[in-house]
């Protein structure tokens, strides 16, 4: 998910300009998926996270959200990565 990556930066670097929630939420639910697989990560580990890494305010919906893109995401239903034994 380099290009995720990319976008954190670029709307972290933009002088003047608030960060897009969105891709931070993103990039929180990816850094939960990663980090909590047992437990399943959760909407609350995503606020967590966005908030101490990014320092960004996230709502319970937003976080939610983020969280189930990225499963879908990490099962190949979104950024072009087959799907397992597809």
């Amino acid at each position: 998910m380099p290009a995720l990556w990319l976008q954190v930066l670029h709307s972290l670097s933009r002088p003047g300009a608030a960060p897009d929630d969105d891709i931070l939420a993103r990039a929180a639910a990816d850094i939960a998926l990663r980090d909590h697989p047992h437990p399943p990560a959760s909407a609350d580990v995503v606020l967590d996270i966005a908030r101490s890494e990014f320092a960004a305010v996230l709502n319970r919906t937003q976080a939610q959200s983020a969280l189930d893109r990225a499963r879908r995401a990490g099962r190949g239903g979104e950024y072009g990565r087959p799907a397992p034994g597809g």
